[in-house]
């Protein structure tokens, strides 16, 4: 072969190999990367406990979901601009400055700014139904408001939850024809995929209670006794608390049995013990929740979701859903207390956390005007249940629906006045989570027939006697 042949086939090859570095440069630079959701090389624990904490949930050491609530910002054009018609309205005038204070003219625009801006009542809201809590009674508030406003439900194809125990996933719905979902406030674990299913703009709220009062209401609605191999024994709970770790290694199913409330949140039962961990979770979820309603103090709760919703006094009335008759409540010792908070250390920090903000935010209200909207509320919801109910501590079977009723564990059923049984509103109130979402799963989607064919669980409620679930 030629020299001038050879020199030829040399600069093909270089320039060939030119074009290939050319198109890799170009693959990797200027294409638009494609999501990963491996974690990095060299990820701390630390820092994949944090991903658990926002929610993600795990495979091995693969993170399931979208990123979550760092860096996040889901203010509304509508609040953008609200807060700039507010920052207007608060500027004190040369006469306001000269006579040093807020005048009359100052309050009257900040009245002016939430009636123009900030009282649109809410539309899109997610909350966190956490077990043991109270959050039946919060939900029936929600059920009420979208049912009212033909809103568009996160419901789950079959019963009333939304994947639980696992976390949420978008699978775990109906999907709905538009892809807009209102109301997010069925039991789920909070995961990523419920921010990437609701608004931007969603309202997020949540509720907690007293732990040891949780973790009591858990170990006996659950049956915690059989769980741990002591069924049946009134002394189970006792025992339990003094070898904790014994007892809960030992289950095949630990759901419910430790941190109650921050497992909900989608804290990772492997770091219960991580207190810097559960820190840094309250701190993530203190910024992508609103509002955390504290059971022991409801009501105040109610009036500042009024506020922050902008719903009229009528959304928020309520009758106590769920609620279990006194004599299965069981009455605990100070040390049994004690052994309770100890063990559940996580709840109580998430607990005294959000009940400190609670207390801020009723300060920042105002505590005289909040005891007078407290007092209103409650002369409602006494008007209310006047006119709708019998009895609320109805024997199962008496009620106008059947309420789920563990075994050993009665719960308090309400019976309509008969005056009452063709009132929506008194209808609504006392309807239980599982008889409703029957309800709003055949208003929401009339043509759905779940895949499993679980059609018991889909009848009409019964009026008068007994729902067929």
């Amino acid at each position: 072969m030629s020299k001038s042949g050879c020199s030829m086939r040399t600069r093909c090859r270089y320039l060939l190999a030119l074009i290939l570095a050319l198109l890799l440069i170009f693959v990797l630079f200027f294409k638009d990367p494609k999501p990963n959701n491996t974690l990095p090389v060299g990820l701390e624990v630390e820092d994949l406990a944090l991903a658990a904490v926002a929610g993600r949930g795990f495979d091995g050491r693969r993170a399931v979901g979208a990123e979550i609530w760092n860096g996040q910002v889901r203010n509304s054009e509508r609040e953008n601009k609200g807060q700039e018609l507010l920052e207007t309205f608060q500027k004190p005038t040369a006469d306001e400055v000269q006579q040093g204070g807020k005048s009359k003219v100052f309050e009257k625009n900040s009245q002016q700014y939430r009636d123009q801006v900030l009282c649109q009542p809410k539309v899109n809201i997610t909350f966190l139904k956490v077990h043991k809590t109270g959050s039946s009674t919060l939900q029936n508030i929600f059920l009420r408001y979208g049912d009212k406003n033909n809103l568009n439900f996160a419901i789950p194809p079959v019963g009333h939850h939304l994947g639980y125990p696992q976390y949420f996933e978008k699978k775990h719905m109906i999907p709905v024809a538009n892809g807009v979902y209102n109301i997010y406030c069925h039991h789920s674990r909070f995961s990523s995929q419920v921010l990437e299913v609701m608004p931007q703009n969603a309202v997020y709220v949540s509720i907690l209670r007293e732990p040891v009062v949780v973790f009591e209401s858990a170990f006996t609605y659950f049956k915690m006794d059989g769980r741990a191999g002591m069924p049946g024994d009134p002394a189970a709970m006792s025992k339990f608390l003094q070898r904790p770790k014994y007892f809960y290694n030992k289950m095949r199913s630990k759901v419910h049995a430790r941190n109650v409330m921050l497992y909900d949140f989608g804290f990772p039962e492997e770091d219960f013990d991580d207190e810097s961990l559960i820190n840094k979770a309250i701190k993530l979820i203190d910024k992508q929740f609103d509002l955390v309603v504290i059971a022991e103090y409801f009501d105040e709760s109610l009036i500042l979701l009024k506020e922050l919703l902008c719903f009229p006094l009528e959304d928020i009335a309520f009758f106590k859903q769920n609620s279990r008759k006194e004599d299965s409540v069981h009455q605990l010792s100070d040390t049994v207390k004690n052994n309770v908070r100890k063990w559940n250390k996580g709840d109580v920090m998430l607990y005294d956390h959000f009940n400190r903000t609670l207390w801020d935010k009723i300060q920042a209200y105002g505590v005289d005007r909040m005891a007078a909207e407290v007092k209103e509320l409650r002369e409602l919801n006494n008007k209310l249940f006047e006119k709708c109910v019998a009895t609320d501590t109805a024997a199962q079977g008496e009620g106008e629906f059947r309420i789920f009723q563990p075994p050993g564990v009665k719960i308090n059923t309400f019976l309509l006045k008969d005056s009452a049984k063709e009132d929506p509103l008194c209808e609504q109130m006392v309807k239980p989570e599982i008889a409703y979402t029957q309800d709003l799963r055949r208003k929401q989607f009339p043509h759905f027939k779940a895949e499993h064919g679980r059609k018991k669980r889909l009848r009409q409620p019964m009026k008068k006697g007994f729902a067929k679930f």
